[in-house]
């Protein structure tokens, strides 16, 4: 099976800057080769890592949007913005892992995991980075500390 083969019929499920209107998708060059299927939950922690978000797992909820892979190409794309090597995974900023959802009920996606530890005090109660971001008012933040260099163009 090639990787063409391999992606169609993927999907990827996100809960961060890639969600729709944040500005990501369209930053990184990616929209057209996604297709918005739905809302989901995703099991996991979510903490706020300053423009971004990071999840890790956990038994928590956290919201999210899916998406179809209609590009192989696409999940490249979204594999060098999560700053995730392949391999060289110990160096990821982030793992691309396949989880079971919590909803839709039955459904797999591949997810990007925050490969190092957060501060437990930045912990998104509710697990709704668009809810996050309309209380803290300021989307514009400082980056964290492990912000990889393409990251601080994200508004």
């Amino acid at each position: 099976m090639t990787s063409d083969e391999a992606a169609r019929g993927e999907l990827v499920a996100v809960y961060g800057s890639l969600m729709r209107g944040l500005g990501a998708l369209d930053e990184i060059g990616v929209g057209d080769r996604l297709r918005f299927v739905g809302p989901c939950v995703i099991e996991g922690q979510l903490f706020d890592l300053g423009e971004y978000p990071g999840l890790r797992r956990g038994t928590t909820r956290v919201v999210g949007e899916i998406h179809a892979v209609l590009d192989p190409t696409a999940l490249e794309e979204l594999d060098r913005f999560e700053g995730f090597e392949p391999d060289r995974p110990q160096a990821s900023l982030y793992l691309r892992e396949r989880v079971r959802l919590v909803e839709p009920t039955g459904m797999q996606a591949w997810i990007y995991v925050y490969n190092r530890v957060p501060d437990p005090s930045r912990c998104i109660e509710g697990g709704d980075w668009r809810a996050h971001l309309a209380r803290r008012g300021n989307p514009e933040t400082q980056p964290d500390a492990d912000s990889p260099p393409w990251r601080s163009r994200m508004k």
